[in-house]
C-alpha cells in the first residue's frame, strides 16, 4: 500500500514553486492584458476579437479568489494587506469600482460625442448627458459589485477558517 502513502516534501522548494507559479500568473495576466489594449489600438474596439483576453482574465481571476476564499486563506491575505498598506483592501475595492464606472463612462461619452454629434455644441451636449448617465448608472453597479463581492468573500474566508478551526480543537 504504498501507493496511498504522502510524499515528504521539501518547504523551501514548494514555497519557490509557488513563488514561481504566482510569477507565471502574473505574467500571463500582463500579457492578456497588454493584448486587450493592443487590439484595440491597433484593430478597433471590438469585444469579439478580444474575447478570449477577457475570458482568460475573468476565470482564473474568479478561480483564484474562489479557491482562496474556500480554503480560507482570503481572510488571511486581507488581513496581511491591511497590516501593510495604509489603505485597506475594501477601500481599495470600492475605488477600483469608482474607478472602473468613471473610466467606463468617460469612454461611452467620448465614443457618443465623437459617433453621434454633427457639431461642437452638440458634441458637448452628448458628451456631459451621456457622462452622467453612465456615471449614474456604472459607478454604483461597479462599486457595489466589488464592495460586495469583497464583503462576502472575507465573511466565507473567516467562517471556513473558524469552521477549520473547531474542526482541530475537537480532534485534541
Amino acid at each position: 500500500m504504498r501507493f496511498w502513502k504522502k510524499k515528504h516534501v521539501d518547504e523551501r522548494v514548494q514555497n519557490i514553486q509557488n513563488k514561481i507559479y504566482k510569477e507565471i500568473y502574473f505574467g500571463i495576466m500582463l500579457l492578456a492584458s497588454l493584448s486587450i489594449v493592443i487590439k484595440f489600438i491597433t484593430i478597433g474596439m471590438s469585444f469579439q476579437v478580444v474575447l478570449t483576453e477577457w475570458l482568460i482574465i475573468l476565470f482564473s481571476s474568479i478561480y483564484y479568489t474562489t479557491r482562496s476564499v474556500y480554503l480560507g486563506i482570503y481572510s488571511d491575505e486581507v488581513e496581511l494587506h491591511d497590516s501593510r498598506s495604509k489603505v485597506k483592501l475594501g477601500t481599495k475595492n470600492l475605488i477600483v469600482g469608482i474607478g472602473l464606472g468613471l473610466v467606463l463612462a468617460i469612454s461611452f461619452a467620448t465614443n457618443s460625442a465623437i459617433n453621434y454629434a454633427d457639431n461642437t455644441q452638440e458634441a458637448v451636449n452628448f458628451f456631459f448627458l451621456v457622462f452622467g448617465v453612465s456615471l449614474f448608472i456604472y459607478v454604483p453597479i461597479f462599486a457595489g459589485v466589488t464592495g460586495l463581492s469583497y464583503l462576502v468573500a472575507k465573511k466565507k474566508s473567516e467562517q471556513i477558517n473558524q469552521n477549520q478551526l473547531d474542526d482541530h480543537e475537537g480532534k485534541w
